[in-house]
């Protein structure tokens, strides 16, 4: 997740720019283009120009979107096989469903001395959800937050695999891309988890929140060997939020699901448990917003996939620590989700999300 704003300024110039777009699509050329700071990864709107059939003539102007690796300050877990499983993702979406996502113009492995892998997809129309004023009208939301679990439920309902873990692009031996794999797999979700928990407490040492570490490996550990965590792995998104999303600004209508490099195979009530904690803004799990969002979201994600989960205690027990485990991924980035916020905003959280976990121990 990235909430304000994630990821040092961009660093390309005008020439390495158009080098780029060339690289990856060599009947193109640049005309303009405009920084999408906001992510892990370097993103560009560009406008661009494409040869006619005889290659010496550009046809019209078009709009397009360059992503290219970070490499300079890149996260550690980002590597080139996770940067490319969202070109995989991308086409096996666009050609198995009718999800909106964008169509992938071309892809560029490498490169000397340009940012790549890189691809060019296209830019669709709509406005990113965390920027629509969508709040006063009920409708709309509601509308977002329908057709955004039934996008999910057909995310879920996409593709199976044997283990759990991060989702890598495939080999590239052959022209054709292949499908996603799952890299360092788990064959138990229960450990899958641990890692991911092992992984986020492991950088809390010096954050504001080092105090809470010991307590928290406690309480995890009791909750992972109490809780039963039957389940298969199915593709999971990854970043399922609304700043991941483009929507309609007036009618609530999703154009676009966006970022699909953060994907999983895990336990899809684990993704959910992400995906009410975004769309209710990260609310008390008792109050009225969360609750709304909650059962509007499970009544879309449910009718879609033609399933009704058993909403008994232990399901509930479950949810509540997917439910935790978000806030103790959030321990560990805290400081790069909220990094763009201001000052008053950024202590609130972090005294709203120590107090979260402090009840839990």
């Amino acid at each position: 997740m990235s909430y304000p704003s994630f990821g040092p300024a961009d660093p390309l110039s005008r020439e390495t720019l158009a080098a780029t777009v060339s690289a990856v699509r060599p009947d193109w050329r640049l005309l303009d283009a405009e920084p999408m700071p906001e992510g892990s990864d370097i993103v560009y709107g560009v406008t661009v120009a494409a040869t006619d059939s005889s290659g010496d003539n550009f046809e019209s102007e078009r709009e397009a979107v360059l992503k290219c690796f970070r490499s300079a300050g890149a996260l550690s877990f980002r590597t080139h096989e996770r940067f490319l499983v969202e070109v995989d993702l991308l086409e096996l979406v666009g050609r198995e469903t009718d999800l909106p996502v964008p169509e992938v113009y071309g892809v560029r492995e490498s490169h000397d001395g340009l940012p790549t892998p890189a691809f060019l997809m296209e830019r669709l129309p709509g406005e990113s959800v965390s920027g629509v004023p969508v709040g006063d009208n009920r409708a709309v939301v509601d509308r977002l937050v329908r057709e955004s679990g039934r996008y999910l439920a057909r995310i879920h309902d996409l593709r199976t695999f044997e283990e759990f873990g991060d989702l890598v692009a495939g080999s590239a031996a052959s022209s054709a891309r292949e499908e996603p794999i799952v890299e360092d797999g788990r064959t138990e979700w229960a450990d899958r988890l641990r890692d991911i928990v092992a992984f986020a407490l492991d950088d809390l040492d010096g954050t504001r929140f080092a105090d809470l570490e010991a307590d928290l490996r406690a309480y995890v550990d009791e909750r992972l060997d109490a809780l039963g965590f039957a389940t298969d792995p199915v593709l999971l998104h990854g970043d399922y939020r609304p700043g991941n999303l483009l929507a309609d600004p007036d009618s609530g209508e999703v154009t676009a699901i966006l970022d699909w490099g953060a994907s999983q195979a895990g336990d899809p009530r684990y993704e959910l448990a992400w995906v009410v904690r975004e769309f209710s803004k990260q609310a008390p799990l008792d109050s009225p917003v969360h609750e709304r969002v909650r059962e509007t979201l499970f009544d879309a994600y449910e009718r879609d996939r033609g399933v009704e989960f058993d909403r008994g205690e232990t399901f509930e027990r479950r949810q509540r620590f997917y439910q935790s485990v978000t806030w103790i991924c959030e321990l560990q980035w805290f400081e790069y989700w909220w990094a763009g916020a201001d000052e008053s905003v950024r202590e609130r959280r972090a005294a709203q999300l120590r107090e979260n976990v402090e009840a839990l121990l």
